[in-house]
């Protein structure tokens, strides 16, 4: 696991004692990672220099913005609960004024982390 649920709690300003449902926002936002990347950052990681997967040992530095990737994306899983499916919603302060935000498409997110993804041809 890349992500503790002690970080996606911080990450989230969420406590809870079902940390059973976090490791599922946790691992859910793990396995979208690995299906865009080609490969699961757990145990392989692209060098973007030379362009080959590397395996993944403990003295690997997994990049921040992986990590910060499956917190970005597990939390907006987070936010459908509450059957807030597919859209939720911010207000701000006295002027009323309401963004809407789609939860379910994450390319804003993934191509964050693009550099790391194996290219298909």
């Amino acid at each position: 696991m890349l992500v503790s649920i002690k970080e996606f709690q911080n990450y989230t300003n969420v406590i809870t004692e079902n940390e059973s449902l976090f490791l599922s926002f946790i691992f859910s936002a793990q396995n979208i990672i690995s299906d865009y990347l080609g490969y699961n950052p757990e145990k392989q990681l692209l060098n973007s220099q030379t362009g080959i997967l590397e395996n993944v040992n403990i003295e690997t530095e997994i990049p921040e913005i992986i990590k910060l990737t499956i917190m970005r994306i597990g939390a907006l899983l987070l936010s459908e609960s509450d059957s807030n499916i597919g859209v939720t919603s911010k207000s701000f302060g006295d002027s009323g004024t309401r963004t809407f935000i789609n939860t379910v498409n994450y390319d804003k997110y993934l191509i964050q982390i693009s550099q790391y993804r194996i290219i298909r041809i």
